[in-house]
């Protein structure tokens, strides 16, 4: 699952209407994935976007452990951009001005 939802954020870079995700889910259950839960899929969709993005800004010192930890704690870009450099920084590793590196990378 995680490759196709991975595609599908590199092919949907500004986001996805209803019809796109509609047509994910139906390519997730093709491939032999559960999608009677749409909402942990979906979840899964934002925190694999998140991460995404945060490896294609090629922050200096975020590095994949780090952009994991972010997308567990945050689980959407958009939580991640309304949040605040000492709230990112409460995640294990991310000093304050890695998170400030960060948020003004994503906005």
């Amino acid at each position: 699952m995680n490759n196709l939802l991975r595609a599908f954020v590199e092919t949907h870079p500004e986001g996805w209407n209803h019809a796109d995700w509609l047509g994910l889910l139906a390519e997730l259950e093709r491939e032999g994935t559960d999608v009677s839960d749409p909402t942990a899929v979906g979840k899964q969709l934002e925190r694999t976007r998140l991460a995404w993005e945060l490896e294609r800004r090629s922050v200096p010192g975020l590095g994949p452990k780090r952009r994991a930890a972010i997308a567990d704690r945050f689980e959407s870009l958009w939580a991640l951009r309304h949040t605040s450099p000492e709230d990112l920084a409460k995640v294990p590793s991310v000093p304050l001005s890695l998170a400030e590196k960060v948020l003004r990378a994503i906005h």
